[in-house]
């Protein structure tokens, strides 16, 4: 013992291995041999000595701290932990007991906490709740468990009791940046975006550096319709991004760009330099590797056709879809494939389901899986149904997974990127020669870029409200980010020119901003009395309400879309100011396809002589009102059948362009129709 306190080791170990030669079960020799390989850090081979020790006198307690050192030290906590509650029973006790027993707590927190965020790396999220949830049991003191269990919670919908893990861990983890973040982002998504602000705020001020607390901060800001602050936060996020090829920097980038396509400050050329510097980012690395493909170049085989889209829901992409992809069914030129981006599921999704040959959910999946996968699937033309909006795979198919890719429905502007080949669009819309410098892809045309297929349960059309009460009332649809101040101004503009006019808001939420609203009215001289505010509600009582209006206003900058149609469903014609910028001409392209040229003004003076020249030809608007949702059924986005041949030409053709080694170009469906019948 002496030789070894002094360090000489090796001469200890000699000697207590003679002892044992001579008395294998000598307790203090095991001990010893057992302490000095914990010494060496070779806590594993002492284990066995220290246990014949133990075992020789179980009445020291030196003998039972230095197995449980080893043990511990061996990384077997759990048996640690069976040994010291046998020890507490032969009256092991005293500091050195207490010490270890916290040390054993420590440990073995770390090593679940280990465990779990190893299962979460590698996927396994049943694995990872259940331990995530047996931490919080088991170490209700420590953070981490908390909040992998509410990101869990909040994933699978279990909003209230995800809000209280989060709470919790930002509670227990007060320096933990990603705790406040993840908190933050919960309370914006409950809309109780002042609690969201502080806790985001609280995020960047411990880690200045943290860009999601950033991103996070951003669409907080945007969810109030608070842009130019969000266009701030986001762009701080994307100055801060470690590098391109993270999927959170690429859906900010997006985010970034559908903010400022709502910005009345940007015009359309700078709006189409940002999307493009989005391509340079997130393309331009991966151009020099993008594959050969090797799909058979028979022009007229079975194409294997794939929508990519986070919205194959009771949303408004899925409402526009179901009508087309049920008509492409029945094509045998065709075989659909759905890549579902989302996990939401309702009864849209599954109706769309019986319509496509494979349903593949691929929210999980990183970019370069996903598009190994496409690729593996042989996909002829893979379609984009996102663009910049909310999960969107934008950076997939930056990998051009597929020798032809297309963008359409879900953005009305250009993706940015050189490996989408195509927009779908139409004439109205995108007139031919006005808007390809604004796209990066080429655009082709279909009769309209979509089929509308009206609400089951929408009510009857109503008669015109103004015919009872001789004046008009306007009506917004819009969500509130639409909302900006260019638009509240043209508003006010309109009411002051009809001063018996009223308004009436709805989808605006009614937990604070409406009071926001009223103000800016107010601001422009318009009396807060004459403007009636509702917050959201279920489709049948939004579409009861257009029997409540005489004409939609559509929104400056970022037109209405789903809105429009809607509206038009209901009788309710939209009128609109034909902008500059794709978003800007989209309520104009709707309009002029279902005849109503006589809504889309050039400017505000247009727009407000066209609101005089309604309010003073009532009977002709009601004619109007009580034939347009027949109008809307002869157009061409009232026959699907008619868009889904359309579209299924316009398939044809550019594969066809493909198999020929041709380039993209811009094309109009109408001759291919009977060409490719």
């Amino acid at each position: 013992m002496t030789l070894q306190l002094a360090g000489r080791l090796d001469q200890a170990e000699q000697l207590y291995r003679a002892i044992l030669l001579a008395a294998p079960h000598h307790a203090a020799a095991n001990y010893c041999v057992g302490m000095l390989n914990v010494q060496l850090r070779r806590p594993s081979d002492g284990l066995s000595f220290l246990l014949v020790a133990l075992q020789a006198n179980p009445q020291i307690p030196d003998y039972w701290l230095g197995y449980l050192e080893a043990l511990l030290l061996s990384g077997r906590s759990d048996e640690a932990g069976d040994v010291l509650i046998l020890g507490r029973q032969h009256g092991l006790a005293g500091d050195a007991a207490d010490d270890f027993a916290k040390r054993l707590v420590q440990v073995s927190a770390a090593d679940g906490e280990r465990t779990l965020l190893a299962a979460l790396k590698h996927g396994d999220r049943p694995a990872a709740h259940a331990l995530a949830r047996h931490m919080t049991e088991l170490h209700p003191a420590r953070g981490v468990g908390w909040k992998v269990l509410g990101a869990l919670l909040w994933a699978e919908g279990c909003t209230t009791e995800a809000l209280a893990a989060m709470q919790t861990s930002a509670l227990l983890l007060p320096q933990d940046s990603e705790a406040h973040c993840n908190l933050g982002l919960t309370l914006s998504k409950l809309s109780r975006f002042e609690e969201a602000e502080t806790c985001l705020r609280k995020a960047i001020d411990i880690d200045p550096t943290f860009s999601i607390a950033h991103y996070r901060l951003g669409m907080t800001y945007s969810l109030q319709a608070r842009l130019q602050e969000a266009e701030a936060s986001l762009r701080r996020g994307l100055a801060l991004r470690a590098n391109y090829a993270e999927g959170d920097d690429a859906q900010n980038y997006s985010n970034l760009l559908f903010i400022l396509s709502h910005n009345p400050a940007v015009d359309a050329d700078s709006l189409f330099a940002e999307h493009c510097r989005f391509g340079a980012d997130f393309e331009n690395p991966l151009r020099a590797s993008w594959p050969r493909h090797a799909n058979d170049r028979d022009p007229d085989r079975c194409l294997k056709v794939g929508f990519v889209s986070g919205d194959l829901y009771e949303h408004s992409v899925g409402q526009f879809l179901e009508p087309i992809v049920a008509q492409l069914k029945q094509r045998p030129g065709v075989e659909l494939h759905a890549y579902c981006a989302n996990s939401q599921s309702d009864a849209l999704s599954r109706r769309l389901q019986a319509h496509f040959e494979s349903w593949n959910p691929v929210g999980e999946l990183s970019d370069i899986p996903l598009a190994a996968k496409i690729m593996d699937d042989r996909i002829d033309v893979l379609i984009d149904l996102s663009g910049h909006t909310g999960h969107n795979r934008l950076p997939v198919f930056a990998r051009k997974p597929a020798p032809v890719q297309v963008s359409w429905l879900g953005y009305p502007g250009t993706t940015g990127l050189q490996a989408i080949d195509y927009y779908l669009a139409d004439k109205n819309w995108l007139p031919p020669g006005r808007f390809d410098r604004l796209f990066t892809e080429k655009l082709a045309y279909l009769p309209d870029r979509w089929a509308f297929k009206p609400h089951a349960g929408a009510p009857a059309v109503g008669p015109l409200p103004a015919l009872a009460t001789g004046r008009l009332t306007f009506g917004s649809f819009h969500r509130l980010g639409k909302i900006n101040s260019a638009t509240i101004q043209l508003w006010s503009q309109l009411l002051l020119a009809l001063p018996q006019a009223t308004m009436l808001v709805l989808g605006v939420p009614v937990d604070g901003p409406d009071k926001n609203l009223l103000a800016q009215f107010a601001a422009h001289g318009v009396d807060p009395g004459r403007l009636t505010i509702h917050g959201r509600s279920t489709m049948d009582v939004y579409l009861a309400f257009h029997n409540q209006v005489d004409i939609g206003l559509d929104t400056l900058t970022y037109s209405g879309a789903t809105t429009t149609m809607h509206s038009l469903s209901m009788g309710v014609p939209t009128l609109t100011v034909a902008g500059a910028s794709s978003q800007a001409h989209a309520g104009a392209g709707i309009l002029a396809n279902v005849g109503l040229d006589q809504f889309i003004a050039a400017d505000t003076e247009d727009f407000l002589a066209k609101a005089r020249y309604w309010a003073a030809h009532l009977p002709e608007l009601a004619d109007l009102r009580a034939a347009l949702r027949a109008r809307l059924a002869r157009s061409p986005a009232g026959q699907p059948q008619l868009i889904a041949a359309h579209f299924a030409s316009a398939l044809r053709h550019i594969w066809r362009r493909w198999c020929a080694s041709l380039p993209a170009e811009s094309f109009v469906t109408d001759p291919l129709v009977e060409m490719y019948r």
